[in-house]
């Protein structure tokens, strides 16, 4: 959906490879799950919220774990955004127009973490 409407779309499927695409370019914006994990039980917000190199990117956790201790443990970690899964396309598409800048609009670009065949909102974004 995000490369349809003209968002660069870079894919990562566990820590390790999110963090070498994190060190490697510029991202306007990180979309994950809450609970995206290294084999050392690292997670990723904690990781990028807690780094020079890309504490500034806005992060948004798109998530099922939508209970008040989840959304408390996004907060503490330093999430941006929280949206709760299933989630409106355009619900999405209106967060990131309002997340970048115009500056940034030209050709956005995002951190898609999951499987980059799974092409539905609920489970790939």
């Amino acid at each position: 959906m995000l490369t349809h409407e003209g968002y660069e779309v870079d894919t990562a499927t566990d820590l390790d490879s999110a963090l070498g695409h994190l060190d490697g370019s510029h991202h306007d914006v990180i979309i994950a799950d809450l609970y995206l994990f290294g084999g050392d039980d690292e997670c990723l917000l904690r990781v990028v919220k807690a780094s020079r190199f890309a504490a500034h990117i806005p992060f948004v956790v798109l998530t099922g774990w939508t209970t008040e201790p989840h959304r408390r443990l996004a907060i503490e970690l330093g999430v941006d955004y929280f949206l709760p899964l299933p989630v409106r396309p355009r619900e999405l598409l209106a967060l990131l127009a309002s997340v970048l800048t115009p500056a940034e609009i030209g050709p956005p670009r995002a951190l898609r973490i999951g499987d980059p065949n799974d092409h539905s909102i609920a489970k790939g974004i």
